[in-house]
Formats: C-alpha cells, structure tokens, sequence
C-alpha cells in the first residue's frame, strides 16, 4: 500500500495480559478518553452560549478564544464546574484517568449533560451552531459537507458516549492533551497546538491508531499483530508503553515499502532490550536477515516485515 508503513507485532506474554492486548487490538475498549473530549466540547459551547459562565475570570480572558468566556456569573455550582473545567482547559492538560474522571465529575456538575438542545434558547443555539458548522469535521470526523450541519443533532451526539475504541487505539496508551484535541486542525484556538503537531510528536504517526488491523492468537501465551500506520512506524514510546501496560514481551517489526526502510525493536515489560536493521530479497522483498543490537545476524521468519 502506497505510503503506508506495514508493522508486525510479536506479543508475549501471561495469558489474561494477552488476552487485554487483544482487546486493545480489536478496539474492544471503551475510550474514557473520547468521553471526556465529548464532555469537553458540550462544556465548551455551552460557554460559547453565554448559558455557563465563569465565577471570577473576566470575560475574554481566554486568548485563544476570547468568545468562550462571557460576563461573570453567579457562584452557582453550575458556574463553578465550568470554571474548574475552564482551568483544565487552560493549562492543556494530558487526558490522564484523574483528569477524565475529573472532567467527568464537573461535566455532571454543571448541568449540561441534561440540557436538550429544544430548550437552549434561539440566541443561544445560533452561537452554538457557528462553532459547531466551524469544528464539524473535526469533532465529527466527516468532511465533504454538502448541507448545513444539523446542530440540534450534533448536541445530542456529543452526549452519546461510544463504547469501543478505534483497533489499536494508541491514545489509550499515550494521554492526549484536551485543548489540543478540542482545536482538532488549529482553526478554533489562537496559539494552541494542533492535533496533527500533537499526533506526530508524542505517536510518531499523524493518525494514531491502526489501519488494517488484524491478529492471530499463536497459542494462550502469544499474539501476533498486523497493522498499517502512514508513512512511518510509530514511535518507539508507544510500544514501550505497550510492553509495560500489559507487561509482556513486544517484538515490533516494520516496513515502509516507498522508502525500502525496515526495522525491528523488541520491548520487555517496558524496556527495549534489542534492536536491529531488517534486510529483504531484492527479487520477493522476503526477509532474510535481521542484524541486532549486539552485531549478529539472526533469521527471521518470512515476512515478518511485510506487516
């Protein structure tokens, strides 16, 4: 596949970690992270919508996107959820499980879970619906609009929390930050990175997950993977994480056909142990050698980098 890196993972491990690992793999997992993203964005309209307001921070105080904050409200505890939430998004900050679960308890805090878009008033929905037409394609994932975005609709998707992850989800590995997330492509938020810059430094891929994903269980204990990232292999990090998440054995091997790169790292419950330079058959492009870290040449299994 054109422009695509074909990665091969070699898993081993106890058997319930396998198990989990195979689940991740298949998108088996719900993603808390996504919820609180979708917590996030509501929250973010409703500020848009005058409908939450800050206690204490002054209206516009919000550089990157002064209209999220209008004028003071009252010390309700609706008011006070926004603006602890406000602070999180502030600071950018990883979308760890203490800063999910937070964003979770102030989400239902605010009141904004139980609000029908029927009952938001018409000034209200307008201000929602700008934002909404702006951030479509990156709080939706679709792009190509031929109608108007149907913002009544967008509300309540945004509060239907989806129970699987994408296979091979690497933001379930590695937090992703919630400002960012909310900019998606950086036309919402001044000075905020964009989710792309974000992607390619902390996962080594701009779409971090995995494409053609696919496994087989070899045995109890091991689990062999395939799947395509673009253009590169992601990064050593993410399966560094891997290997200790599930605390197992991660042999990774990878391939970018336009560029006749191949490589081989193998992880062990977090740590890489070994490294080395995959060689193919000018003629088949099969594997027919693997030089490690320490010097020497050990064969691989055909191939193993053709993901």
């Amino acid at each position: 596949m054109s422009n695509w890196c074909n990665n091969r993972l070699i898993i081993t491990g106890q058997s319930v970690f396998v198990d989990e690992f195979q689940q991740w793999v298949n998108g088996c997992v719900v993603p808390d992270y996504r919820h609180a993203i979708q917590q996030s964005c509501r929250l973010f309209l409703a500020g848009c919508a005058g409908i939450l307001k800050t206690v204490t921070v002054k209206a516009g105080a919000y550089a990157p996107y002064p209209g999220l904050l209008t004028q003071p409200g009252i010390a309700s505890q609706e008011n006070l959820a926004f603006e602890q939430w406000f602070g999180l998004l502030k600071a950018d900050v990883p979308l760890t499980t203490e800063k999910i679960r937070l964003t979770e308890r102030l989400y239902r805090q605010s009141g904004i879970d139980a609000v029908k878009w029927e009952n938001i008033p018409a000034v209200a929905r307008e201000r929602i619906a700008d934002v909404l037409t702006r951030q479509y394609a990156d709080w939706f994932g679709l792009t190509g609009l031929s109608a108007a975005v149907d913002a009544g609709s967008c509300w309540e998707r945004l509060g239907v929390m989806p129970e699987h992850t994408a296979p091979c989800d690497m933001l379930m590995l590695i937090p992703t930050r919630l400002a960012t997330e909310l900019n998606g492509a950086g036309d919402l938020l001044r000075d905020v990175p964009t989710r792309a810059e974000l992607y390619g430094r902390q996962y080594g891929v701009e779409w971090p997950s995995g494409h053609n994903a696919g496994c087989v269980r070899d045995s109890i204990n091991t689990l062999t993977v395939h799947f395509d990232s673009p253009w590169y292999p992601p990064a050593g990090e993410v399966i560094m994480v891997l290997s200790e998440k599930f605390s197992c054995q991660v042999e990774h091997s990878w391939h970018m056909p336009d560029a006749q790169r191949s490589g081989y790292d193998r992880y062990d419950r977090g740590e890489h142990v070994d490294s080395g330079r995959i060689t193919a058959d000018a003629h088949g492009g099969e594997v027919i050698s693997l030089t490690c870290s320490g010097g020497e040449s050990e064969p691989v299994p055909s191939g193993a980098a053709a993901g």
